[in-house]
């Protein structure tokens, strides 16, 4: 049986989403039975007390389906952003986003642009539909080069994707390279601005991807409820763009694509101003003792403005294994020969230093 006549042939170089080791999984190769899971770029913060009541709630309800227009979370949004509410999307993490995105404007012939490493989704975005993707390096300081982004722009280029910072390096885009890319970006692009770990940064002159977002321009702006809301296990991003892109996107998407007890935990985390604060400074305090740690150990990083930090390693899958033994999980990076290691709480800290100590303190490899 010739199984590939049955698939695209598009799909063929695709590699499967890889999601990182389950705690069970460590379990069996760590030689400790404390586990530090850093892999995944969690919030070590649960849900606010507000989202837990208002999903609680919920269960009840459970054998009903989900209100498929995500209405009162829309709602919700259109008070919190004052955009109206024919300009937002919700979906399955906002990697549902992407890729609905990608389906509603990406054929054979056409092409995307965006840098790398960056996230994997816009590689597969690409490849699912069969466009080619233009992937741009990175500045040496792990940071998206907008200048070279603009170069690598061609005729058939539909799709810009921007992340800031930038999964997994940590790097931002600042306000006025911002500026200057929109202001000379085609129009024949759609500039995806992909803003996850957007709620993390402290640093002032950070882009601001509202600023140019009118509901006019090709612009969508994409932002995630799974990070420092603690809201990953239920899945829900959330984003803007006009009105056009998203009557274009509810052709292609699952009728009841975000569910009930997601849409009524994220509305409940709005407006939360806070705690949100409070989880961005806690997240600066613990990424600060991480990069003192690693400088102490002669260890060098890209300066992170996220919930992780990518670290040089001479061997990023031995330091990988080697770490797994300790019982802390991180996410190894064939390309750049790094490490992303997620920041949790204190406690993660302290074991993620100790564990690196032990590797390379004591053996010298450094």
């Amino acid at each position: 049986m010739d199984w590939n006549s049955f698939f695209k042939k598009e799909l063929e170089p695709m590699q499967p989403y890889q999601p990182g080791l389950r705690e069970e999984q460590i379990l069996e190769i760590a030689e400790t039975s404390v586990i530090h899971k850093l892999s995944s770029n969690e919030s070590p913060f649960p849900p606010f007390p507000s989202a837990l009541a208002a999903m609680q709630a919920c269960l009840p309800k459970l054998n009903e389906y989900c209100d498929g227009s995500c209405y009162d979370l829309k709602q919700g949004l259109v008070e919190h952003y004052q955009v109206p509410y024919e300009q937002i999307m919700v979906g399955n993490g906002t990697n549902e986003l992407l890729m609905l995105l990608a389906e509603a404007c990406l054929a054979p012939g056409s092409r995307v642009a965006y840098c790398w490493p960056s996230f994997i989704v816009y590689r597969m975005a690409a490849q699912i539909t069969g466009a080619a993707f233009d992937e741009v390096p990175l500045t040496s300081g792990g940071r998206y080069d907008l200048e070279a982004l603009l170069a690598a722009i061609k005729p058939e280029t539909k799709l810009v994707f921007i992340n800031s910072p930038n999964n997994p390096t940590g790097g931002i885009v600042k306000q006025e390279e911002f500026e200057r890319f929109m202001a000379r970006v085609p129009e024949h692009v759609l500039v995806v601005l992909d803003m996850a770990y957007y709620e993390y940064v402290t640093d002032l002159g950070h882009m601001d991807p509202m600023s140019w977002y009118d509901g006019k321009r090709p612009i969508a702006v994409l932002y995630s409820f799974s990070k420092i809301y603690g809201l990953a296990g239920v899945r829900v991003g959330y984003g803007f763009a006009p009105e056009p892109v998203i009557k274009t996107i509810d052709k292609v998407r699952e009728p009841f694509n975000v569910n009930a007890v997601g849409q009524v935990g994220a509305l409940a985390s709005l407006g939360q101003h806070a705690e949100l604060e409070r989880r961005c400074r806690a997240n600066a305090l613990q990424r600060a003792r991480l990069c003192e740690g690693f400088e102490r150990l002669g260890l060098k990083y890209f300066a992170s403005h996220a919930n992780f930090i990518w670290v040089f390693v001479p061997d990023s899958e031995q330091t990988f294994q080697e770490l797994l033994k300790q019982g802390v999980i991180v996410r190894p990076f064939a390309v750049g020969g790094g490490l992303r290691v997620t920041v949790g709480n204190e406690e993660n800290t302290r074991a993620t230093i100790a564990a690196f100590e032990r590797l390379f303190a004591e053996s010298g490899q450094v």
